[in-house]
């Protein structure tokens, strides 16, 4: 056996050796590679390596940085004594961009590096690129010829640049790939720079200038190109700088290789992304311009609670919901050619997690892009199957149509998000067309965000408590704690103003655990102030979202530490709604919470159509019968015995049950001869600070009855209670 290590052979043979200590990246790069016509060999060691280099050739080395006994760094120098640069390409794979290893890494003679986690198209192009870098440098040693007649049988455009000279050579492929025919380019740089997109030029310059600083070997730049139909192609240019003996760069050669594909589309659906589909509209906007006539529409598409599927069912399942929404939608357009007469190029992009937009061209009339948009809540009307899971996905849909006077591709696209955003606000799984007012709308929205963001920094929302009472003497048991925004400027805000912006921003978390801690600090006061009143609670809402937060028990029981408040004081309120739609999957929270000591009602009950023979299965303590049962309550004879029901089978249940939103006495009176034992509402009291709220526990004190700081009830009139409720905006608004 030779002691030598061979040089490589025929540049046409691509063989690889992938060089892990890790199996599973051995395998990864392997397949990989296969897949992709390299034939490919591996090894889990630097010394194995070195001893298969001695018996066998390879196109390109694929070499770990971090390995055990020998590292990447110290075998790469081993290679080196036998085998140049330009006779085996060594990639160095490293966990980590970090400059000095890379340049180190470069001085012991790497041809280029990839960092883990691998991307498969850059790492691809760069194998295919070191192939025919080898094919350069021996064309540079030979002729000028040899280079030439190399360069026309290699996939990607080859370059090579005098830079004493300032001659630019381009191979035949370099040209066709941005449309150019052979003869119809000059032999300079400028043909080159000027084809640059404006945003990559001077990045592309700098890369080009580089040579001045003698530890780079190598230049690596991906850069957007103009091609010939107008568009412009991702590029990646790689090459080496040859110099002379005093380091001086007297050439450049290289690559150009085109990674279009890799950057336009979205790897999970196959879908063009936001860059392409920009691209396409900007050129349909400048066709209608041109031609002075044509219609097109774009649709913004938001998939509605994406993210609950994710955390119900797994990242895994909610990829393969958005391939096969993907599938689907494309089926949807593919019919629109029975819209319109004209010839329809129909694009359809995924922007970002669940995003989605479609652009349609040739309209015949706007009314269109509502017939597409209909189409598409129709085919989603049929469930998705997940395993052994059916999912109803819904979108909220906006529409923004453009014509000739359309000024640019972003001005459309933020039309279509506005009207995008008002159909998932008018309850999802529907469809809405910008209307002009909508913008104006849609700024203050912004401010609204904006405002919002700075109000959850500077503390601005405070807490108000709306009295529970006990029915037959009413006695003050507890209270709902309500939260409102104190804006410097406008004064008490009202959650319904402000909750849903919360939750579609993101910050119905953190303002949730704003309102826990501060209840919790407010109920250990009480508890401290009136130890006779210890067995009243401070009810809590918390929202879905909250709810379903990773280790939402554990903070809860960090904050219950924190304000040293009894856990038996404090009731979480969780919606009819919450329960019934993921049971299995709320049932082990509410059950952690009952193991701290914290009571659980269930709220708005009678709204979700649930079965209370169900709620069994629940840690529950008490149940709250929704406002618009009681509102109702005189309406019919049903409506009387559908809450009687509801308060019977609760007591069987062992259940207190509240009524919320009792605002006169004869509605108190009815509840009362049915048996439910706990109300709140106008009628006794609106929501009211922690300083007020006091009062009621002080009162209660001396008397059981609350007859301060509020008139007794008898004396309060309906006049006095409604004006209170509108001002509110009715005494269950909470954060929810």
């Amino acid at each position: 056996m030779s002691t030598s290590l061979h040089p490589m052979h025929a540049a046409n043979a691509s063989r690889i050796l992938v060089v892990d200590d890790e199996r599973t990246n051995r395998e990864i790069l392997a397949r990989l590679l296969q897949r992709n016509g390299y034939q490919t060999e591996s090894v889990g060691s630097a010394e194995a390596a070195l001893e298969r280099l001695k018996e066998q050739s390879f196109d390109v080395v694929l070499l770990d940085v971090v390995m055990p006994e020998m590292d990447g760094f110290e075998c790469l120098r081993r290679i080196r004594r036998s085998l140049s640069v330009s006779e085996l390409p060594v990639i160095m794979i490293t966990a980590e961009a970090d400059r000095d290893r890379i340049i180190a890494a470069f001085r012991d003679g790497a041809n280029d590096y990839v960092t883990k986690p691998i991307d498969r198209d850059v790492t691809l192009a760069r194998i295919a690129t070191h192939a025919q870098l080898r094919q350069t440098m021996r064309a540079l040693r030979d002729s000028e010829e040899r280079y030439a007649l190399a360069a026309r049988g290699s996939n990607d455009g080859l370059w090579d640049w005098n830079v004493q000279t300032g001659d630019v050579y381009y191979s035949p492929r370099w040209k066709s790939m941005l449309g150019l025919q052979d003869t119809e380019l000059e032999r300079s740089s400028k043909p080159w720079i000027d084809r640059v997109h404006p945003d990559d030029h001077v990045r592309f310059c700098r890369t080009v200038s580089a040579e001045q600083d003698q530890s780079l070997t190598h230049l690596d730049c991906e850069l957007r190109m103009l091609h010939q139909d107008g568009s412009y192609r991702w590029m990646l240019c790689r090459g080496v700088y040859v110099r002379n003996a005093q380091g001086q760069v007297y050439r450049m050669a290289g690559s150009l290789t085109d990674i279009t594909e890799g950057k336009v589309g979205d790897a999970l659906t196959g879908l063009p992304n936001r860059l392409l589909f920009v691209d396409r509209l900007e050129r349909t906007i400048e066709r209608a311009r041109r031609l002075r006539q044509g219609r097109f529409a774009v649709l913004f598409l938001d998939l509605d609670n994406f993210k609950l599927i994710n955390d119900s069912f797994g990242h895994q399942a909610g990829d393969r919901l958005l391939v096969e929404i993907a599938r689907r939608l494309e089926q949807s357009i593919r019919s629109v050619d029975c819209i319109s007469r004209c010839e329809c190029n129909n694009t359809v992009a995924r922007h970002a997690g669940d995003e989605f937009t479609i652009l349609l061209e040739s309209l015949n009339s706007p009314e269109d892009a509502d017939v597409v948009a209909d189409r598409i809540l129709q085919a989603f009307a049929v469930p998705v199957n997940l395993d052994s899971v059916k999912l109803f996905p819904t979108f909220s849909i906006g529409l923004a149509v453009g014509d000739q006077n359309t000024v640019c591709a972003e001005d459309l696209m933020r039309e279509a998000d506005t009207a995008m955003y008002y159909a998932k606000s008018e309850g999802r799984n529907r469809r809405r067309k910008f209307e002009h007012g909508m913008q104006q709308r849609a700024t203050e929205r912004l401010a609204l965000e904006h405002d919002l963001r700075r109000a959850l920094q500077a503390q601005e929302f405070v807490l108000h408590y709306q009295p529970i009472v006990q029915l037959d003497n009413l006695l003050v048991t507890g209270f709902e704690s309500l939260v409102r925004w104190q804006h410097p400027i406008k004064g008490l805000i009202s959650p319904m103003a402000f909750i849903g912006a919360a939750e579609e921003m993101g910050l119905i978390v953190p303002l949730g655990w704003w309102i826990v801690e501060n209840a919790c600090q407010q109920a250990a006061l009480w508890q401290a102030q009136f130890p006779d009143r210890s067995n009243a609670t401070v009810n809590i809402n918390c929202s879905v979202t909250q709810l379903y937060e990773p280790e939402f028990v554990k903070k809860f029981h960090e904050i219950i530490i924190r304000t040293g408040v009894v856990p038996h004081g404090i009731c979480i309120e969780v919606t009819e709604s919450t329960l019934m739609d993921r049971p299995d999957a709320i049932r082990p929270i509410l059950c952690g919470l009952r193991d701290l000591g914290v009571q659980i009602s269930i709220d708005d009950f009678g709204t979700g159509y649930s079965s209370l023979a169900y709620l069994h299965r629940f840690p529950l303590d008490s149940l709250k019968i929704d406002q618009s049962f009681v509102n109702t309550l005189h309406d019919s004879q049903e409506n009387s015995e559908i809450v009687r029901t509801i308060i019977n089978l609760a007591h069987r249940l062992g259940l207190h049950v509240v009524a919320e939103g009792v605002e006169t006495e004869r509605q108190w009176t009815t509840l009362s001869e049915f048996g439910a034992t706990h109300a709140q509402g106008f009628l006794f009291s609106p929501p009211v600070g922690a300083s007020y709220a006091s009062k009621f526990l002080l009162d209660c004190l001396g008397s059981g009855l609350f007859s301060s700081p509020l008139r007794s009830v008898t004396e309060r009139s309906a006049a006095e209670i409604l004006p209170m409720r509108i001002a509110e905006g009715r005494s269950a608004t909470s954060i929810r």
